[in-house]
């Protein structure tokens, strides 16, 4: 069975094991109540039911961008506990927000670009990369809610107007009309807010805007940028701003190197493969030569291996 028919796991805890190689054929082999859903788009696929030219520049390509009209059973999730789509070569914030609201009890959304957006040059001066030296501060009086003339989106495509850059934009309007195709077509009762408590994204331009207008402030807690973010103007309204954590990448921890202390070691001696002596190691950096007798008759001098043997500390230790 190729990889496109197999069954994929339905292990509601693996947050970390993207269904990779996603192909739309696998959707009717997914379980629609299903509480975990995590999908790698990034594969290619064979747009076989792409009619014509245009059909195809707009619905996907054969390089490999997954068509959007591919991604609508999303929708008809409704169990959605967590929710992660990874590798996404293009914008499909219309679909993934429809079914973010008919999705009630979701409360963790992941959303992954493959590239990382690119700003105009006439703004970069203005917005400020997310990295590591990055740092909301929530402590401080937000201002009043943005305007539409602060809107950086294409008209709720989910893509960064050509005006400020390419790549992908956290568009509020994109949430404003995917509400509105849910109450007009899917036939579910729509809260006025996304029901998302953490919000995880890589390589988007964020401002304010869907702060104010789509997440609940009684829900929402945590936003995790990660990736190759931009804050174009991202701001939390006074609600939230002490209730909500929004932090960026964070700096590689060091390794940490210490110096092993006499007994936390031990030296184990074999003999064909078998165990003839243990014990601790007194720290010098020569290993003990095994007692006469270990061995063979030759008291053990031609023993074919020593192993020193480093165990960690705290119980491991403790119980040798």
């Amino acid at each position: 069975m190729d990889s496109y028919t197999s069954t994929p796991s339905n292990d509601v805890d693996a947050r970390d094991k993207p269904i990779m190689e996603f192909h739309p054929e696998l959707w009717p082999v997914l379980e629609r109540n299903r509480p975990v859903l995590n999908l790698d788009l990034f594969w290619p696929i064979k747009c076989e039911r792409v009619d014509n030219a245009e059909e195809q520049r707009t619905e996907g390509d054969q390089k490999g961008t997954f068509p959007p009209r591919d991604l609508r059973p999303l929708v008809s999730f409704r169990n959605l506990h967590v929710l992660h789509l990874g590798g996404m070569r293009k914008s499909y914030q219309p679909v993934i927000w429809e079914a973010c609201f008919v999705n009630a009890n979701l409360t963790k959304l992941t959303l992954e670009m493959a590239l990382e957006p690119e700003i105009s040059d006439d703004f970069k001066a203005q917005y400020k990369k997310i990295d590591s030296t990055w740092a909301y501060d929530g402590s401080k009086p937000s201002y009043p809610e943005p305007t539409e003339y602060m809107y950086l989106g294409l008209e709720g495509s989910g893509e960064l107007h050509p005006d400020f850059g390419s790549g992908e934009y956290l568009d509020r309007t994109a949430m404003r009309q995917a509400q509105a195709a849910v109450k007009d077509g899917v036939g579910v009762a729509v809260k006025r807010h996304l029901p998302i408590q953490s919000l995880t994204l890589s390589n988007f331009v964020v401002d304010a805007g869907p702060f104010f207008r789509w997440f609940d402030p009684e829900r929402l807690r945590e936003v995790i940028f990660t990736g190759t973010c931009w804050d174009a103007g991202f701001y939390l309204p006074n609600e939230m701003r002490r209730g909500v954590r929004a932090e960026g990448p964070q700096k590689p921890k060091p390794l940490v190197a210490r110096v092993i202390k006499p007994g936390e070691a031990k030296v184990v001696s074999l003999s064909q493969g078998k165990l003839v002596k243990r014990e601790d190691w007194d720290g010098e950096n020569h290993l003990p030569d095994p007692e006469p007798g270990i061995g063979d008759a030759s008291g053990g001098r031609d023993l074919k291996t020593k192993v020193s043997q480093i165990s960690g500390v705290g119980k491991q230790a403790t119980n040798e």
